[in-house]
């Protein structure tokens, strides 16, 4: 017993017409929402030609299916509430996201990551915390030595310095924050 020989996916844009982009490009967009240049690059590796791409698009911005002004601003709060990234790491999201520079920055316009900064900081202490001391005889050396609680501290530092800065919280920030976390002598 044979079975037929599987149909290629990487065909079945080619030839098609505006109208089967279209479904396409709603089918994805019942995933998610995506933007226009995240719709042109998918399209284009499933073989839609430029114009029944460009076609398609301008009926779904018609229909108010898509709007990269809007998804930029959805992106930028879910970068701030829920990802917890600063401004830098922000942009970065959204123009991963298919969002142009232009969109992005006006989404990110009063972004305050001051607040977002500190909540990352307390949470990465408290795991930090919980890891526990780095040296075999806790905080101090085997000596009792107050050199080693000092390179702990830096160490300490150091880590939450380099996570703040990988979340893409500016420098100023994290020094903002740190500056808190002495004051309340955390």
């Amino acid at each position: 017993m044979s079975f037929p020989p599987k149909k290629s996916s990487a065909g079945r844009g080619k030839g098609q017409g505006t109208g089967s982009a279209f479904s396409y490009a709603l089918r994805l967009l019942s995933y998610r929402s995506r933007s226009s240049a995240e719709l042109l690059e998918k399209m284009a590796l499933k073989g839609f030609t430029g114009q029944q791409a460009d076609e398609a698009l301008q009926k779904l911005e018609r229909l108010g299916y898509i709007n990269d002004s809007a998804l930029a601003e959805s992106l930028a709060r879910l970068a701030r509430e829920t990802r917890g990234l600063g401004r830098r790491g922000a942009m970065g999201y959204l123009l991963k996201r298919g969002i142009s520079a232009s969109l992005a920055d006006e989404a990110l316009a009063g972004y305050d990551e001051s607040e977002g900064a500190m909540r990352m900081a307390l949470k990465k202490l408290r795991t930090m915390e919980r890891a526990g001391p780095e040296t075999p005889g806790g905080n101090h050396g085997t000596d009792g030595s107050p050199g080693t609680l000092r390179r702990s501290r830096e160490t300490l530092k150091s880590r939450l310095y380099g996570a703040l800065a990988r979340r893409g919280f500016s420098p100023r920030t994290i020094k903002q924050v740190f500056l808190k976390i002495e004051e309340e002598g955390k």
